[in-house]
């Protein structure tokens, strides 16, 4: 009679790690995969805490190599910089991990398969989800009244839950991680709805826009939203802190080389405090920043920022030649088609 070997298994509540107990690699992860039509040269991974690897990305598209799990660190980010995509990946030493994924189409192909394949799939599905039609969308959820507003926090409550629940190997712990998760999503979405609501309705469309006053523009000069009565006027509000603010400038640049001959101003708000005035005035100048460029007087507590409502940045607004508004939350100008649709209002 032939030996049988035993195959042991790690038996979790709710599904298997299928890994076997004595692993080949008990100390690190192996990650590998495919990533097709990538502009990335390199997949970096990076935890909250700081720590990142990068691992090169073959001109075949396929990726391999291994990374160590720090004690409490197995929640890590996955980037590929050029292409602005992103997933999140839970590991633990031991596991074998593959991904697949196309990265002109990242959230709606990345697949995971091996180890904690169901519990990474679910995060690309949670993402999916979000960012969906159904996900929180503040610019027209804050404008619903409170029965509709509801019954829009129940759907996507109820959508997350779904998909949760229909992964098999996702253990009890995960499981409660995700429905905390969700809960502080949603509470945060909905503690904010009274004041937002309010907002929402006084910054509609064809309202009179809050003006600015005598903001400092960078040539020494006072800059007020009146001056420019009689063209369409898009605000950027940014900060020199801010990297997503940062990433947005080229695309701006190249907006305003588009419009140069309509009706239209281009104006960068900068919420810096006033410490940091000259490091404004020395970013301004260093990357020969175009448009109009001025400093809000008391940062994110200026008149202004206040009015609007701005609690994070960066924050696009395009205004009238009468002084309305057109859009209180416009998108950005890395959305091309969004931004363009938007400003063709101009060319009219």
């Amino acid at each position: 009679m032939k030996q049988i070997k035993t195959l042991a298994l790690l038996i979790v509540v709710g599904g298997v790690f299928a890994c076997k107990a004595n692993r080949s690699h008990p100390n690190f992860v192996e990650i590998s995969g495919t990533i097709h039509n990538a502009k990335s040269k390199e997949v970096t991974l990076y935890t909250m805490g700081g720590d990142n690897k990068t691992i090169a990305i073959q001109e075949n598209g396929t990726f391999k190599d291994t990374f160590a799990v720090k004690s409490g660190k197995s929640d890590f980010q996955m980037l590929l910089n050029e292409d602005q995509v992103m997933t999140k990946l839970y590991a633990k030493n031991g596991a074998n991990i593959y991904l697949e994924a196309d990265a002109s189409d990242f959230k709606n192909t990345i697949k995971f398969s091996n180890d904690f394949a169901d519990y990474n799939n679910y995060q690309s599905e949670k993402y999916r989800i979000i960012s969906s039609d159904i996900g929180f969308d503040p610019k027209i959820w804050y404008r619903f009244d409170e029965a509709e507003f509801e019954e829009h926090v129940n759907t996507l409550r109820g959508t997350l839950n779904t998909a949760l629940h229909s992964y098999k190997t996702i253990t009890p712990e995960q499981i409660e991680k995700e429905n905390t998760f969700t809960e502080r999503y949603i509470k945060n979405i909905t503690s904010k709805y009274e004041k937002e609501h309010s907002f929402a309705t006084k910054l509609d469309k064809g309202s009179v826009s809050p003006e600015f006053v005598d903001y400092e523009n960078y040539d020494g000069s006072k800059t007020s939203l009146s001056d420019f009565k009689g063209k369409y006027v898009f605000i950027d509000v940014w900060a020199t802190w801010c990297t997503p603010c940062k990433a947005q400038i080229p695309y701006l640049e190249e907006l305003e080389k588009e419009y140069k001959d309509e009706n239209i101003v281009f104006v960068s708000m900068s919420v810096d405090k006033p410490s940091d005035k000259e490091k404004w005035s020395k970013m301004v100048k260093d990357k020969n920043m175009s448009g109009v460029q001025i400093l809000a007087p008391n940062a994110t507590k200026s008149e202004f920022a206040l009015a609007y409502n701005i609690n994070s940045i960066p924050r696009f607004i395009l205004i009238d030649p009468q002084g309305n508004i057109v859009d209180f939350d416009a998108p950005r100008p890395s959305n091309k088609e969004a931004i363009h649709k938007l400003l063709d209002i101009v060319k009219s």
